[in-house]
């Protein structure tokens, strides 16, 4: 779930894998490289909780859609 809605949100604000990393290393002081990014985005690689935090900053999406609890409209 999470990686579709990464995919998602970063394709539709243009965003490379290595614009989204800068973004979430500027918000949270982390990396996470491309090929991890990519991994998150295929489903092969769990997310932990500090790193949804971090996505959704840089993102700026709500952490209850990029779980999947709520759908766009309702965030």
């Amino acid at each position: 779930m999470i990686g579709d809605r990464v995919r998602e949100a970063r394709s539709e604000q243009n965003l490379t894998l290595q614009a989204l990393d800068e973004r979430i290393e500027a918000v949270s002081g982390f990396s996470l490289s491309q090929p991890t990014l990519t991994r998150i985005e295929q489903g092969t690689r769990s997310v932990y909780d500090f790193e949804v935090v971090a996505l959704c900053l840089a993102l700026n999406v709500d952490a209850r859609w990029l779980l999947g609890l709520i759908d766009a409209e309702e965030s």
